[in-house]
């Protein structure tokens, strides 16, 4: 934890303090944000208050008094419900702003981690109480030079494996091998491994309707031939297998035979959704290049409308993209008005993803790549599919 990132936050933003408070392990986002062990078992409430001047104020059960030792300032220890109650009465601002992992109207349910009877208890004192979901992703999203280096990596080691893989793909096909989607995914995942990845879960290879089902996964049990004239998904993520290092994750598609070959309805909804894609990428960079700071729902709506623009609104069923970070779905602001609305901007030194996708009950399509947002720019990791790609 460093105190003076905390207090420049919080006076940048004009807000009196940051209450943090748990139980039993609830709010993951203060655990990450104070530097304290999330796998530490405490019973009892307690709480953090950090000022945006001043020293900060503990309070802690007399039945476990060491909670919170290893942060600064002031302890104060409270045995009763109502000694707990005058404490934070005293240490909290009244007529002031305080943030809480608190998402108004439940909006962005990865920050609500405070349940409402605290929230209500916290308002009892006469304080506002507001979210603290733009100034937490300062520290649980935003990236080091290192991690931003490490994911730069993870992108061009899971290409380069994806780039194999549809060679050898090419390669089968041509000697006439029966293909399926769960040996390709398995193959798929040992190209990654031996490009250097850290595979902890395989890849999505879906094939026609199967890629209708976003989340869709082969098994060894339950999967699908690929044979010629099928359009094929290919989903694939990962990170470089060192601490904190920061995912990729990509989407591209395939097609089991020649370029010629690709119906017309296929083509078409690839265009669109590349559109989708290109488009939000360019709202982002022009918003960022004027010094206007940009909200993730408003980009979901920008890719969005290029899809109910082509009158396939109703076949994008999921958000434009998600924060990645040490996992492959972090904690920051989200690229969506659809699921949630994630008022939360695009910080500099965070990652997320641009993924659209159009699933008509007999196929579906999605192009993924990742943003990197700088100050007054982005940075596009993956290299952006340009048209479904041709395996015969």
């Amino acid at each position: 934890m460093k105190l003076e990132n905390i207090q420049k936050a919080l006076q940048e933003e004009g807000i009196a303090g940051w209450l943090f408070c748990d139980f039993r392990g609830n709010n993951t986002i203060a655990y990450q944000v104070l530097g304290l062990n999330a796998k530490a078992f405490y019973t009892r409430r307690w709480f953090y208050f950090v000022p945006a001047r001043g020293m900060p104020v503990a309070l802690v059960s007399a039945v476990e008094s060491h909670v919170l030792r290893t942060l600064p300032g002031e302890q104060r220890i409270f045995q009763t419900w109502r000694e707990l109650h005058d404490e934070l009465k005293n240490i909290l601002p009244a007529g002031q702003k305080v943030a809480m992992e608190y998402s108004p109207m439940n909006a962005i349910p990865y920050i609500a981690k405070v349940d409402a009877g605290t929230v209500e208890l916290i308002r009892s004192f006469g304080v506002e109480v507001v979210s603290s979901a733009n100034i937490s992703q300062r520290f649980v999203a935003e990236l080091t030079e290192k991690q931003i280096e490490s994911h730069r990596r993870a992108g061009a080691m899971l290409i380069a494996a994806k780039d194999r893989l549809f060679a050898a793909l090419r390669a089968d096909l041509k000697a006439g091998l029966t293909l399926d989607e769960y040996s390709v995914q398995q193959r798929f995942a040992r190209f990654m491994h031996d490009a250097g990845i850290d595979v902890e879960e395989p890849p999505i290879v879906a094939v026609n309707s199967n890629a209708s089902n976003p989340h869709y996964l082969p098994t060894e049990s339950t999967y699908s031939p690929i044979k010629p004239g099928d359009l094929v998904l290919f989903d694939f993520w990962g990170k470089v297998a060192e601490p904190d290092a920061i995912y990729a994750d990509y989407t591209w598609m395939a097609f089991v035979g020649t370029a010629n070959e690709i119906p017309e309805k296929q083509l078409e909804v690839f265009d669109v959704v590349k559109r989708a894609r290109d488009t939000a990428i360019a709202f982002v960079r022009t918003e960022l290049a004027a010094g206007r700071r940009v909200e993730g729902w408003r980009v979901d709506d920008v890719s969005r409308g290029v899809i109910e623009k082509a009158g396939y609104g109703r076949y994008f069923v999921h958000r434009t993209g998600h924060n990645i970070g040490t996992f492959e779905h972090g904690n920051g602001a989200n690229i969506d008005n659809f699921e949630t609305r994630d008022e939360r901007f695009l910080l500099p030194d965070t990652c997320c993803s641009i993924e659209p996708g159009v699933y008509l009950p007999e196929f579906g399509v999605r192009s993924e790549v990742d943003l990197l947002i700088h100050t007054d720019d982005v940075e596009v990791t993956g290299s952006p599919q340009t048209e479904i790609v041709p395996l015969m």
